[in-house]
């Protein structure tokens, strides 16, 4: 039996669903196809090891030409220079389960290469950055802050995204270890208290349930770095500007720390970086 793979997704995840809907041992399978690579799982994605008859070999195991399957196969895609070997602004993660059981049901567990702003599935109301999928229902002020994320995607750059999303995501980690500056400790400790609740929940990292509970402000801070409130402005300066700005669209008043406060640190090492890039 053949199966089709999902758009964006790895030649472990397709390999090993292959080998579930045909009873196989995905080992065995991949082994058909060319060397294993170490510690071969559903997220491998490389060819490193593959020869010029690999991909001849994955379309008699499925049906499919090569140029077909690679259309939804990135690393395909790469082996045969249809596409850029380089994808920074994507990262490994898993679809929704609930869109992929209609269409992979033995297998909805599918691996794949996502852009770095899907953090949830709008259809199904779920957080699929993490092992499992949790409900959003009882966490309401998430998916319109995903919605806004789609919105951004669609103005800015890629890399422009990853980097403003890496920012914001810094420094609500090291506001959460080092005291934060404005009252939305409650907030997270809200939404904490419901991700717990979910039976799902004992199965996903903490960190990943801490990332959760606090993505809407690291949604309204990565766009501030996207779109600061002004532009040519010093440090200190900009990083007063965006403190306000951040309490005018939180409803709470920020308390400045100066240059130990990591949103300042922050702001002056990504200012730093796109100034050496452009010189």
């Amino acid at each position: 039996m053949s199966l089709g793979p999902v758009h964006g997704e790895t030649l472990g995840s397709y390999l090993h669903r292959l080998a579930i809907v045909n009873n196989r041992p995905a080992v065995a399978l991949a082994e058909l196809i060319g060397p294993l690579p170490p510690e071969f799982s559903p997220l491998s994605n490389t060819t490193a090891r593959w020869t010029a008859r690999s991909p001849q070999a994955l379309a008699a195991l499925t049906g499919r030409p090569p140029e077909r399957l690679a259309k939804a196969l990135p690393a395909l895609a790469d082996f045969l220079k249809l596409a850029p070997g380089s994808r920074p602004t994507h990262v490994i993660g898993r679809r929704c389960r609930s869109c992929m059981a209609r269409r992979s049901p033995d297998t909805p567990l599918v691996i794949t290469l996502n852009p770095v702003h899907r953090y949830a599935c709008s259809r199904h109301r779920t957080w699929t950055r993490s092992t499992h999928d949790l409900p959003l229902m009882r966490l309401p002020e998430v998916l319109p802050a995903q919605r806004r994320l789609d919105r951004l995607a669609r103005r800015y750059p890629p890399l422009s995204m990853t980097k403003a999303l890496e920012t914001a995501r810094k420094v609500v980690d090291e506001w959460a270890r080092q005291g934060i500056p404005i009252n939305v400790g409650d907030e997270w400790t809200r939404r904490l208290s419901h991700i717990t609740a979910e039976p799902t929940s004992r199965a996903v990292p903490a960190s990943d349930q801490r990332r959760l509970a606090a993505f809407p402000e690291t949604v309204v801070l990565a766009e501030l770095v996207l779109n600061p409130p002004a532009h040519n402005m010093t440090p200190k300066d900009l990083y007063l500007t965006t403190a306000a700005e951040l309490s005018r669209r939180l409803s709470r008043i920020y308390t400045t720390l100066g240059i130990q406060d990591p949103l300042f640190q922050r702001l002056h090492d990504l200012r730093t970086g796109l100034r050496d890039t452009t010189s």
